[in-house]
């Protein structure tokens, strides 16, 4: 598993998203080994990807961010100091003046009021306990600048946590760390080189293992094979835990059902979903046009967050499938394979959830540790401990025995 890992977030793959091929080359890599573990095409009789288009927006060149203040200037680093927001513009903008907005000034604004904006070109700058408080979920809405800022500048006390959108406002918005932000800065810079891509064609892939039993009913592996990508030159989001981890079980259950150590009652699909990270768009557009009718899925077991389980697993909708949830605990209980299985309900956190709309009965893995890498730069290969992965592939092996 550590092999898969160690691969898939190397700097060949780009972190698996949409600039330099990345998810391209990761779907390619994943056929390749569902080929050498013996799996058979999913898709009709030949192939092994399921494609689709979506919009998809993205930054491939310059990300650069001077902050400039009269004594010095402050060149951020992307990714750590600062991330763009995956909506945003682009642009090379030279020496704008910032503009501190307040609770007091941002209240004006929503409320259309008469704000004494500078003139000139300038950035909109404010904390992000602002956006909070006006309960504005998300990155600040455009038309609540009236077209007056040339830039957004979100100062955040978390986190940076970033993600994939699929439009772009008409002006660069970034978001500093609180930390790295200086509070004495009087203008910026900035240069984002930013793409729309439109009808952007990704793939789902999906290999096939026929059990003789019972041919036409299905037991369905899932997990997503997408990441963030790269944002600009420098920045890369690896996603060793979210989720390398989730393929490295993937292709390890394939290899041991068609090793002919364990038999199945039913027919394998292994799907390796596209296009996660971007709104379950990958697992939502087979559920529109499914390879094989959604009513012959026995189960579907969708893996993700597999490499930090010290504390145990989650099962999504264990409180749904409350039979099911039960034998999962009571097997877990007898081998004692992984500290606690906890349930939750619905969530649509995952690729499952758009079977579970449509009526498939779906579990959906997490494993439970401390792991506060996630959607940044620093979800890197060597991370994941991978304590309990061994565990959770012997309780999901017995589990499907039992179904």
């Amino acid at each position: 598993m550590r092999k898969t890992i160690d691969t898939l977030c190397s700097k060949y793959f780009a972190g698996r998203g949409y600039i330099d091929s990345g998810d391209t080359r990761a779907a390619k890599y994943i056929m390749r080994q569902f080929i050498k573990a013996g799996l058979k095409p999913g898709v009709k009789s030949q192939y092994f990807t399921q494609s689709f288009q979506m919009d998809v927006n993205t930054f491939p060149g310059k990300t650069d961010v001077i902050l400039q203040s009269k004594t010095s200037n402050k060149t951020l680093k992307p990714g750590a100091d600062f991330i763009v927001a995956p909506n945003s513009g682009g642009g090379n903008l030279l020496n704008l003046k910032l503009f501190y907005a307040d609770s007091i000034i941002f209240s004006k604004i929503i409320n259309n009021k008469k704000v004494k904006f500078p003139k000139g070109k300038f950035a909109l700058v404010f904390e992000s306990d602002v956006l909070a408080k006006f309960k504005l979920k998300g990155n600040l809405p455009e038309e609540l600048i009236k077209g007056k800022a040339s830039a957004i500048i979100e100062i955040k006390s978390g986190r940076l946590v970033w993600s994939v959108a699929h439009e772009n406002l008409k002006i660069p918005y970034i978001e500093v760390a609180k930390n790295a932000f200086d509070k004495n800065a009087k203008t910026f810079s900035i240069n984002i080189d930013q793409k729309l891509l439109e009808a952007y064609e990704t793939q789902n892939i999906i290999g096939k293992y026929r059990s003789p039993k019972n041919p036409d009913s299905f037991i369905v592996f899932s997990a997503h094979y997408d990441h963030l990508g790269k944002m600009g030159n420098d920045a890369m989001f690896p996603g060793a835990n979210d989720n390398a981890g989730g393929i490295a079980m993937l292709l390890d259950l394939a290899r041991t059902y068609t090793s002919g150590k364990d038999t199945p009652k039913y027919s394998l699909l292994f799907i390796a979903f596209a296009a996660e990270e971007a709104g379950l768009i990958g697992s939502r557009y087979y559920t529109e046009v499914p390879v094989y009718p959604l009513e012959n899925i026995k189960f579907l077991i969708n893996m993700d967050l597999m490499g930090n389980g010290q504390d145990g697993m989650m099962a999504v909708n264990g409180s749904v499938f409350t039979k099911e949830y039960e034998k999962l605990v009571s097997i877990n209980k007898k081998n004692n394979y992984l500290k606690e299985i906890k349930a939750r309900g619905k969530a649509a956190n995952s690729d499952h959830y758009w079977f579970t709309e449509n009526g498939v009965h779906a579990f959906f893995f997490y494993l439970l540790g401390d792991y506060p890498y996630y959607h940044d730069i620093y979800d890197t290969a060597e991370k994941p401990t991978l304590k309990g992965y061994n565990g959770a592939f012997k309780l999901i092996r017995d589990f499907v025995k039992a179904l």
